[in-house]
């Protein structure tokens, strides 16, 4: 049976992720949690050009604490 998620990959994809190590995959996802955080401060920055960086950075980890649940 194949799982939702497995669909959304190619089987490839599929295979790269099976060899990962378990630190590997950590640091995959850590990395696309700071590019997901550096573009939502880039939106703000655009919003906000008045507002300091570190009031930017802020308000996007905080935006993006829960996301996804």
């Amino acid at each position: 049976m194949m799982r939702s998620m497995d669909r959304l990959l190619h089987p490839v994809q599929i295979e790269g992720f099976r060899r990962m190590s378990p630190a590997q995959k950590l640091r995959m996802v850590a990395d696309l949690y700071e590019a997901g955080i550096r573009l939502r401060v880039a939106g703000l920055r655009m919003a906000h050009p008045e507002r300091p960086v570190e009031d930017l950075e802020r308000e996007a980890r905080q935006s993006l604490l829960y996301a996804g649940t």
